[in-house]
């Protein structure tokens, strides 16, 4: 028979183990650092390479957690990161260096912007039905072109595109739609055009591929050479997207790339992001199992990548010790 005092001891020791770990919990939960990521939109690449890199991240911390979520675009990001509702974001280079600056779409300098790596070239790729008299962006006067919405990468790139080959606003019919909307629009004869940036072998573009006859569009080396003249230096690269990455592509693809940077504030901690950086590309092969789009990421692509805003310190530092050689912000 156990006795009464024994009894109160065991039920006081049992509280106090609960309290303990309650109190432990707490503190863990207190020290966990939650981080939105905006990204792209969710048929994007833009949004699975933050899934990879959130999932690699968050494997085994505890000290942050990412949660990525979709978004309209860059604008969009750059807004929800200067008003600290989103603490990562996906920017591109161009976009950034405005946004830095205070010009174009952002009447406000956003000097506390900085960079933390660079990912993957997103690219432009416009695409119109097999069957289409469109041979390239210049045939698009008069046609009904998806533009992808309103702060997108590519409603502005795109936009470069057909200013460099004398198509302005009002020439043809823009329509600010999603991927999404863009994708069944074309499938309907609804769209002549569809146009997008993200990285090669985007899901939604592979379904296309899949199910439809569909054809991607060169830009000619005029109008790339114009495009670039449009961008600082480093905001737009050429490229070119192989024969035979989508079904039934039978020709390489000449297009640009545009940088696209995970990026934060200043104010983001050192240590979240020394953890962000080494975790990730200390854990390709993990990240791989999440998306092939990770494979972008390469120490040439990393070198040869031109910041459009100043380093985040913590970042460049954890670069540096892993290898990667970085380019110096410069203003």
């Amino acid at each position: 028979m156990v006795s009464l005092s024994i009894k109160t001891t065991l039920r006081g020791g049992l509280l106090g183990l609960a309290a303990a770990t309650m109190t432990s919990a707490a503190a863990l939960a207190a020290d966990l650092q939650e981080l939105g990521f905006a990204t792209s939109s969710s048929g994007g690449t833009g949004y699975m390479y933050a899934v990879a890199v959130a999932t690699v991240a968050n494997e085994g911390s505890e000290t942050i957690k990412i949660t990525p979520f979709p978004s309209a675009g860059v604008i969009e990001n750059d807004r929800l990161l200067r008003n600290d509702e989103a603490q990562l974001i996906l920017h591109t280079g161009g976009q950034a260096y405005s946004s830095y600056r205070g010009e174009g779409k952002y009447p406000e300098p956003f000097e506390d912007l900085r960079a933390i790596m660079p990912i993957y070239a997103s690219l432009v790729q416009m695409i119109v039905m097999g069957d289409s008299d469109t041979q390239d962006p210049g045939d698009l006067t008069g046609k009904r072109v998806g533009l992808g919405e309103p702060g997108s990468s590519a409603n502005t790139y795109v936009r470069q595109v057909l200013t460099a080959e004398n198509i302005n606003d009002g020439d043809y019919e823009g329509r600010p739609n999603s991927l999404t909307e863009q994708v069944a629009g074309l499938r309907d004869g609804n769209l002549d055009a569809l146009t997008t940036v993200m990285g090669v072998g985007a899901p939604a573009l592979q379904d296309l591929a899949t199910s439809r006859d569909v054809r991607w569009l060169s830009v000619v080396p005029d109008t790339l050479k114009a495009v670039i003249e449009m961008n600082p230096s480093g905001a737009v690269v050429p490229v070119t997207i192989p024969a035979n990455t989508y079904p039934k592509q039978t020709d390489a693809v000449n297009t640009f790339g545009v940088p696209i940077w995970i990026m934060a504030r200043a104010d983001l901690p050192e240590a979240a992001v020394s953890e962000i950086v080494t975790r990730f590309l200390s854990n390709m092969d993990r990240a791989r199992e999440v998306h092939p789009v990770v494979d972008g990421t390469t120490k040439d692509f990393v070198a040869g990548a031109t910041p459009p805003v100043p380093w985040h310190p913590a970042a460049e530092a954890a670069l540096g010790e892993m290898g990667f050689e970085t380019t110096s912000f410069t203003e």
